[in-house]
């Protein structure tokens, strides 16, 4: 598990380049915002289909780690071409770079399901996410430094260090995984089929991935533009964010074990309702708060969110047999890109219109429809037994 996590480190600095760096550089490159974007949301469509392609390969041919190795190779080698000074090869790199890694996430995500022991879920997940966050924390610390000197050394210096923090993947044994895979599950469970717990689940993750990828990339304008602090300030207000939820996603593990999952995530997903709704609802009394109370709303905020994160990975896992976790994280990806393009253009509209107050109760309802169609995904569709026995007589 260890490999597994330099290689999740390694992740955490590949999505602070994609996070803080890839469309303000892009911007400057081409000089247009418009192009930047398109350029971002074509790896993301992409990715639509090579999600669920490499999520049935892997199912198949029991290869998750040929998937891993590859796109870390791609992701990295892509990361790297960043700093050309071609804008040909510049914008091929862009979208090769956003695809690789959205579809690094499905079939790591499968192999970590297939190395875990039974009920170890939360925690290696919790793990996983953890460690990515909190690299994705120590990367925006030296951010700042690095773009100050070079943009693009910035790049080159932190695809050598996303490399060098990967290498353990490759001498990670596929087995070393917990079995087979296929070994004491039934044959119709060895094939892949929607059904109605599939259905609430990705709609649940249709909601959450619209409030949570819809305004995260929002906030740091947020507290720049309406708390009033430099954007030095609210970069770094959002750095210790992810810090904080991603010692909180380490957590995880051991409060599922002692609360139950359900109950968790539950609390999890209710706690970032409340927040969003709250601050719409008080919104002038919100920003007239004292530096101490914002400090505890973030910290709620970045707490639920740390936990959401990493629950919601073993959620979508147990949707399905493990002979098909691949499928499970490539539809999941669909999801999951579809709802957050969706939901930064529809957020980025109402900001534009009418400020941050009405986004803030989109992105509440969003996180309440999660709420909603988890619970759906919980219940016994099934007849309890006696009712069984009783039609029988």
């Amino acid at each position: 598990m260890i490999k597994l996590l330099s290689g999740s480190a390694s992740v955490g600095i590949i999505y602070g380049i994609f996070n803080f760096v890839l469309i303000p550089y892009l911007n400057g490159k081409f000089h247009s915002t418009a192009l930047a974007g398109n350029l971002v949301s074509a790896g993301m469509i992409i990715t639509i289909f090579t999600g669920m392609l490499i999520g049935y390969l892997g199912d198949r041919n029991r290869k998750y780690l040929f998937f891993i190795k590859g796109l870390f190779i791609i992701a990295i080698a892509s990361m790297f071409m960043l700093s050309t000074g071609n804008e040909i090869l510049l914008g091929v790199a862009a979208v090769v770079f956003t695809m690789s890694i959205f579809s690094l996430l499905t079939p790591y995500s499968a192999l970590v399901s297939n190395v875990s022991n039974p009920g170890k879920k939360d925690r290696n997940y919790g793990f996983m996410m953890g460690v990515m966050n909190i690299a994705t924390f120590l990367c925006s610390l030296f951010i700042g430094v690095a773009l100050s000197r070079s943009e693009e050394t910035t790049f080159v210096i932190f695809s050598i260090s996303a490399a060098v923090l990967v290498i353990p993947i490759f001498f990670f044994r596929s087995g070393s995984q917990v079995g087979d895979a296929t070994v004491g599950i039934r044959e119709e469970d060895l094939r892949f089929k929607i059904n109605r717990k599939i259905v609430f689940v990705m709609i649940s993750q249709f909601g959450l991935w619209f409030s949570m990828g819809g305004i995260l990339p929002y906030l740091t304008s947020f507290i720049s533009s309406d708390i009033g602090v430099s954007l030095g300030t609210a970069s770094s207000i959002m750095g210790i964010s992810t810090l904080v939820s991603g010692v909180t996603s380490i957590m995880t593990g051991t409060l599922s074990r002692r609360l139950g999952q359900k109950r968790l995530h539950i609390t999890a997903l209710s706690i970032l309702t409340g927040v969003f709704m709250l601050v719409s609802i008080f919104y002038s009394g919100f920003l007239d708060l004292g530096p101490f109370l914002m400090l505890i709303v973030l910290i709620l905020f970045s707490f639920a969110l740390g936990i959401v994160l990493a629950l919601n990975v073993t959620i979508v896992s147990d949707t399905v047999s493990l002979a098909n976790q691949g499928k499970i994280f490539g539809l999941n990806n669909i999801v999951m890109v579809l709802s957050q393009s969706l939901a930064l253009s529809l957020i980025g509209s109402l900001i534009a219109l009418s400020g941050y107050n009405l986004a803030f109760v989109f992105v509440a309802g969003g996180f309440a429809v999660a709420i909603l169609f988890f619970v759906i995904s919980t219940l016994d569709y099934q007849r309890p037994l006696n009712e069984q026995k009783a039609g029988k007589t």
